[in-house]
């Protein structure tokens, strides 16, 4: 993929998805900004890929350092070529017991700082022919018990992704959402065990997805062989968006009769 020598800002970069997408992208030559709340996760990345990685920690439910993130790319390097909005936080509770100050820190985080970052980078990935990729979720495309919060922000990240998509494709940039499904991170693998073979259960490939199989199909919409690919969700789940929800009959009739059908 040519992407060699271009600059990216990667958010949520310290783990997961974010700090898989660093990997690539800078394995691919390009110069990364990696930017996090977590200091010390955002070091350890840095040390452990080179020179390529430049940690910038950052509180993404402040305006001012959002857009100081994206300056900063700018001014260090010159030039800015690709966005990875990827930064997001869950939260579970239906809406009678969720917290007003919950609800505002996931939109903070989960869509404001998408929006902040959008709008000041646009204008220099003008210049450069850029683009943006924009880390939703299938929570954002269907409901979870639960996740009012999560659910409603990431629908906000597909419905942005598609306007500024159309807005600017005349402009030479591409905006693109990427939407995985249940996926081991940090953040996910601390859940009980059996919550974690629910879901596998539930997915059709039967397992979780990786951080890194979802980097790769964001490395994928960020190089030359997306170019015609604009205001798009590529679901990465395993097939689980694919089903109608309906119980494995044949699974279930095999069992039931010690045979297969």
């Amino acid at each position: 993929m040519a992407v060699q020598g271009k600059v990216a800002l990667v958010t949520g970069a310290a783990s997961g998805i974010g700090a898989a997408t660093v990997r690539r992208l800078a394995g691919a030559g390009v110069t990364v900004l990696a930017v996090d709340v977590n200091a010390g996760g955002l070091n350890d990345l840095a040390a452990g890929i080179g020179a390529s990685v430049h940690p910038f920690t950052a509180d993404l439910t402040d305006r001012a350092q959002v857009e100081g993130a994206v300056a900063f790319a700018v001014k260090q390097f010159g030039r800015l070529d690709i966005l990875v909005n990827n930064a997001g936080i869950g939260s579970l509770a239906r809406a009678t017991e969720l917290e007003p100050e919950e609800w505002r820190r996931v939109m903070a985080i989960d869509v404001d700082a998408v929006f902040f970052a959008c709008r000041v980078a646009l204008p220099h990935l003008i210049k450069t022919g850029g683009c943006i990729v924009n880390t939703a979720s299938i929570s954002g495309l269907a409901a979870d018990y639960g996740f009012t919060a999560y659910n409603t922000a990431k629908a906000a990240v597909l419905g942005l992704t598609r306007v500024m998509a159309i807005d600017y494709a005349a402009q030479g940039v591409r905006i693109n959402a990427v939407s995985p499904g249940f996926t081991l991170t940090a953040l996910t693998q601390p859940m009980p065990q059996g919550i974690q073979d629910m879901y596998a259960a539930a997915v059709p490939m039967r397992r979780a997805g990786s951080a890194d199989e979802m980097a790769g199909v964001i490395m994928f919409l960020t190089s030359p062989d997306a170019s015609y690919i604009t205001g798009q969700n590529i679901v990465v789940d395993g097939g689980l968006m694919a089903t109608t929800g309906a119980p494995d009959h044949i699974a279930y009739f095999t069992k039931l009769m010690g045979t297969s059908l």
